[in-house]
């Protein structure tokens, strides 16, 4: 299994920096690599809970393929100790070692937080059931608080075995043989009532809606706290959506995705309102959906990107909240050739990478390419509407090689942003949650704060220049100005405000420097608002424009 990981380190680090606009500064072996073959279920990254100094990242595994080692739940800490490059695992916990009966499905939920309020950190983690005769209902919920102090330990410490345990669990449900699956998981207080809650998206049909909320986490796991379903869409008289496959959080609404439905659920100040709202035009959105006050005027805007069963649009989109209903601008289409060529946005983070005051929204890939395994950047500029394109930039952060071929390359979903030294700047931590060639995938870490020689940083990309396009409004006739410092190869398209593609105007072309005019004839649209997207190599830039006709 090692020369196996050393295999997959010369694939995935020695050929593929060409496209490596972030360097990979480390790459983690799995623990237990032997066992947890199934990929990574789940990772965050970034935190120093104990407060020794050392930073630390949570993993679970995955199930992928049902092998015995990998539908066994296992959970880990691992730390690297300052002024050292390799991590360590300090603590671990099996769940069969609480519950032996139980064992997992795909993609698993993992945060950390404090949901009782007493100031020490609880690692949740949302195992994905799998019911047996021997576990008909099994607990899906686990919650690990941390001892406290410096101590690298979670739970409580069976006496005679030694093993670590939940300090509580909850299966969700009363009912035996349920099929409750969450896929994405936020913690937040919706109900505004000072304690957080667990907010679930589940992708199968026991129950696709879940707002819980706990009283306590007892420090010696004693089963004194009580859970409470606060709401599911089982409340309602009739549901008119499908299983859901992501979730994002504004003030005091959750709104979770399928290609059915945009599900909102909002708490009125004395309970919660059901709404249902059109899906994204491309389908559902895969773990991905992020929510932030973008330009700091206060109000928390939602991006999200385009997975499967809609039409074949890739948008990156810019969900705004406007009463009952979210104003949508789609800001990239990342279905092009030279991008996910057909493949899929799935998972996501964000944080600051560059320290530079502005959020980047980093998003994975399943599918893209070639290459595969690509990792997206998106940042508002920090000036100006953030409804129009032109002020936001999208960047490939990475990229894997491309001798994996589509069907073989990962899914490459389980992202985190988070600061993984003594810098300021945030860094990016991503895996795949399925295996190649009966092994996981290593954690990679990308950090913009270290150049790499030969490698184009994501902060310095290729410098061009896209205008206005004029006259603007425009009937039927306007011209697209951009000029490039150098010559690449360019893709110029526009999309209506569905993002679907209505012209390619260029379509990767070799183009030498300086400045270029192209002339858009829209004689055959209607009329309304148009974006303008330009590409130069791994850099994507757009414009808004306003035909009236």
């Amino acid at each position: 299994m090692k020369n196996l990981l050393r295999l997959f380190l010369v694939l995935i680090i020695g050929t593929g920096l060409a496209l490596a606009m972030i360097p990979r500064v480390s790459i983690v072996p799995i623990p237990e690599d032997s066992l947890n073959n199934g990929g990574v279920g789940n990772l965050v990254a970034g935190y120093d809970i104990d407060g020794d100094g050392n930073i630390e990242i949570y993993m679970v595994n995955d199930n992928w393929l049902d092998g015995p080692g990998e539908i066994v739940p296992r959970i880990y800490k691992l730390e690297r100790p300052y002024g050292e490059e390799e991590f360590q695992v300090v603590w671990s916990a099996n769940a069969q070692d609480f519950t032996p009966e139980i064992i997992q499905n795909t993609w698993p939920t993992l945060a950390v937080a404090d949901l009782d309020g007493d100031g020490k950190m609880e690692l949740i983690w949302g195992i994905v059931n799998w019911t047996t005769a021997g576990s008909p209902n099994p607990y899906r919920i686990w919650v690990y608080e941390h001892e406290g102090g410096e101590s690298d330990n979670f739970g409580v410490q069976n006496p005679v075995t030694g093993k670590w345990e939940p300090n509580s669990v909850w299966t969700i449900t009363d009912e035996n043989n349920k099929n409750i699956r969450p896929i994405s998981m936020k913690i937040a207080d919706l109900n505004g009532d000072g304690k957080d809650q667990i907010i679930l998206a589940s992708r199968a049909s026991g129950m696709r809606i879940i707002i819980a909320s706990v009283d306590d986490i007892p420090d010696d796991g004693d089963f004194s706290e009580t859970w409470t379903l606060d709401f599911s869409e089982l409340e309602l008289a009739s549901y008119d959506a499908d299983n859901k496959w992501d979730v994002a959080v504004t003030e005091n609404s959750a709104y979770f995705f399928c290609e059915a439905k945009i599900s909102k659920v909002t708490w009125d100040g004395s309970e919660y309102v059901y709404s249902s709202l059109d899906p994204l035009p491309g389908g559902i959105s895969f773990d991905c959906a992020q929510a932030a006050d973008i330009n700091g005027d206060g109000n928390i805007e939602i991006l999200a990107g385009e997975y499967l069963y809609g039409d074949a649009t890739r948008n990156i989109w810019l969900l705004q909240e406007s009463g009952d209903t979210l104003i949508r601008t789609p800001l990239f289409d990342l279905s092009v050739e030279d991008y996910l060529n057909g493949g899929r946005i799935c998972g996501g983070a964000q944080g600051d990478i560059d320290n530079d005051g502005n959020i980047d929204f980093i998003f994975g890939s399943r599918f893209s390419g070639p290459p595969n395994g690509m990792i997206f950047r998106v940042e508002y500029q920090g000036s100006g509407d953030i409804t129009d394109p032109s002020n936001w930039e999208l960047t490939i952060a990475d990229a894997s090689d491309t001798s994996f071929a589509p069907g073989t390359s990962g899914f490459w979903n389980v992202i985190d942003v988070g600061n993984m030294d003594d810098d300021p700047e945030d860094e990016i931590i991503y895996s795949s949650s399925i295996p190649y060639a009966g092994a996981s995938f290593p954690i990679v870490i990308l950090d913009s704060n270290d150049y790499t020689v030969g490698v184009r940083n994501v902060l310095t990309p290729l410098s061009f220049e896209l205008g206005q396009a004029y006259p603007n409004p425009f009937n039927p006739t306007t011209v697209i100005p951009f000029t490039l410092e150098k010559a690449g190869t360019v893709t110029l398209s526009v999309f209506n405000i569905k993002g679907q593609n209505v012209a390619t105007l260029i379509s990767r072309e070799y183009t030498e420097a300086g400045k270029h005019n192209v002339m858009f004839d829209a004689g055959n649209l209607a009329s309304g608002v148009y974006f303008y997207q330009l590409k130069v190599d791994n850099t994507m830039r757009a414009g808004k424009m306003t035909l009236n006709k």
